[in-house]
C-alpha cells in the first residue's frame, strides 16, 4: 500500500496480484465494430463514429478545457503567493491554496478522460488511435542564442492547450480498459499522414497546414470536403493495426530489436551459443582486432607515428 497527498486530500494505493479471465466483446459492441479516434485541440476527440448510436452530433467531442477556465483563480493565487514572506504562516496558507487549484484542475482532467475512455471501451470492439509523439508536439520553440526561435508565445499556448488535452493519458487509459471491457486497440504509425490523405480515394494534399480547417480532395473524381479532424478519424480507422505487441521484458516472449531481429539469438542444438561477427573486421592475422584508443600507450617496439 502506497500513501500519497495530492492537494489537500491523502489517497491510499493498494497493489494487488489477482488473476482474471479477459472478456470477449459484447454483441453491441460486435456491432458498432471499429472507431477511429482522431485527439486535437480544437476538439477533445472527432470519432469516425457517433459515440452514441442515436446522436449524430456525438460524433465530435468538445475540448472542456481545464486550465483556461481555471486560469483566472491560479492566477489570482499564484499572485498573493507571490506577495507574500518567506517563512510565515501567510506564505504556508497562500501555498496550500494553490497546490488545491492544481489537484482540483488536475481531478477534473482525469474525471473527464475517465467518462470518455469507458464510454469508447464499452461502445465499440475496437478504438483506434494514432502513435503520438507528444513530447515532440510539445517542446519549446524558444531555440538558442545563436538561432532563436520563431512565434514562441503562440507555440507556448499550443503547448499548454495540448498538455491540457492529454493525449497520452487518454491512450494510457484506454490501452488497460479495453482489456476489461473486452475492446481491442488499435494504433497508427507515427509517420502515416492521416490528416493529409484523402479517407475515399486516397489522394494526398502535402501542403495541408494546421491553419486549414477542412479538408478538400484535389482529384476531380472524388471532390471530398470534410472537416480534417473528422477525415483523419476515417483514415484512422481504416489504416490502424492491432496493438498486440507484448511489453519489453514480457515473460512470454522477447520483442525485436532495432534490425528487426530477436533480441537473444537462437540456441543451436549443440546447447552452445553460435559465434557471429558484428562487424568486418578483415581476415584474421596473428593480432585480434581490437578497438583504437588514442590514450593508450602503444606497445612496446613499435614507433608511434604523429600527425601535424
Amino acid at each position: 500500500m502506497t500513501i500519497a497527498r495530492g492537494g489537500h486530500r491523502w489517497y491510499a494505493s493498494v497493489l494487488c496480484k489477482v488473476q482474471m479471465d479477459l472478456p470477449s466483446p459484447t454483441r453491441s459492441q460486435s456491432e458498432r465494430g471499429r472507431v477511429g479516434v482522431d485527439l486535437g485541440v480544437k476538439y477533445l476527440a472527432a470519432l469516425s463514429k457517433p459515440l452514441h448510436a442515436n446522436e449524430p452530433g456525438s460524433a465530435v467531442v468538445a475540448n472542456p478545457r481545464h486550465v483556461r477556465d481555471a486560469a483566472r483563480r491560479l492566477t489570482r493565487a499564484q499572485q498573493a503567493l507571490s506577495r507574500t514572506r518567506k517563512g510565515s504562516s501567510r506564505r504556508e496558507r497562500t501555498k496550500r491554496r494553490v497546490g488545491r487549484l492544481h489537484h482540483e484542475l488536475a481531478e477534473r482532467r482525469e474525471a473527464h478522460l475517465h467518462q470518455l475512455t469507458k464510454r469508447l471501451a464499452t461502445e465499440f470492439s475496437e478504438i483506434a488511435v494514432e502513435d503520438l509523439n507528444v513530447a515532440g508536439m510539445t517542446r519549446s520553440a524558444r531555440g538558442t542564442t545563436e538561432a532563436p526561435g520563431r512565434k514562441v508565445r503562440q507555440k507556448a499556448g499550443l503547448n499548454r492547450a495540448i498538455l491540457d488535452a492529454s493525449p497520452g493519458e487518454l491512450r494510457r487509459q484506454l490501452a488497460y480498459k479495453t482489456k476489461w471491457y473486452g475492446s481491442k486497440l488499435a494504433v497508427l504509425d507515427r509517420w502515416w499522414p492521416s490528416s493529409k490523405t484523402c479517407s475515399d480515394c486516397g489522394w494526398q494534399n502535402p501542403h495541408l497546414t494546421l491553419s486549414d480547417r477542412t479538408f478538400a480532395c484535389g482529384n476531380e473524381t472524388c471532390g471530398l470536403q470534410l472537416d480534417r479532424d473528422m477525415n483523419a478519424a476515417r483514415n484512422i480507422e481504416q489504416h490502424a493495426t492491432l496493438d498486440d505487441e507484448p511489453p519489453v521484458a514480457c515473460d512470454r516472449r522477447e520483442t525485436s530489436n532495432a534490425r528487426g531481429a530477436p533480441v537473444s539469438p537462437a540456441t543451436p542444438p549443440g546447447g552452445r551459443q553460435e559465434a557471429k561477427k558484428r562487424e568486418d573486421t578483415g581476415p584474421p592475422g596473428p593480432v585480434p582486432p581490437q578497438r583504437s584508443d588514442p590514450l593508450a600507450s602503444p606497445p612496446r617496439g613499435q614507433e608511434q607515428t604523429k600527425l601535424f
